[in-house]
């Protein structure tokens, strides 16, 4: 995908992983390329965490997108997607609690693969 990326801040509102799953949602259903920054900043632990990591692993490969910056503990990301595929996609979140965020980074794309 060309263009210039859209910004996200995500240390806006509560500053949590929401708006990092929303927005690479969006960003893969849309076509459009990405950069949060400040990712997690409301939290005592910010940047990405391993649930966090999981989840835009699976978007990446939901959307055979490009992603940098994608380790635990960053808190800056670049997503670019490219054409949403089918198939069967997997992610280990590590945890037990962070099965539904990830889950609900799927969901938007639900009704288009």
């Amino acid at each position: 995908m060309a263009g210039q990326p859209v910004e996200v801040d995500g240390g806006i509102m509560e500053g949590g992983g929401q708006i990092l799953r929303v927005s690479t949602a969006l960003s893969c259903l849309l076509g459009l390329p990405l950069r949060v920054q400040n990712i997690r900043a409301g939290r005592s632990t910010p940047g990405l965490r391993p649930q966090h990591l999981s989840g835009l692993k699976m978007i990446q490969d939901l959307c055979d997108g490009q992603l940098e910056g994608a380790e635990i503990g960053s808190t800056e990301i670049m997503f670019t997607p490219e054409k949403i595929k089918g198939g069967i996609h997997t992610a280990d979140t590590k945890t037990a609690g962070s099965r539904c965020p990830v889950f609900s980074l799927l969901l938007l794309h639900q009704n288009f693969v």
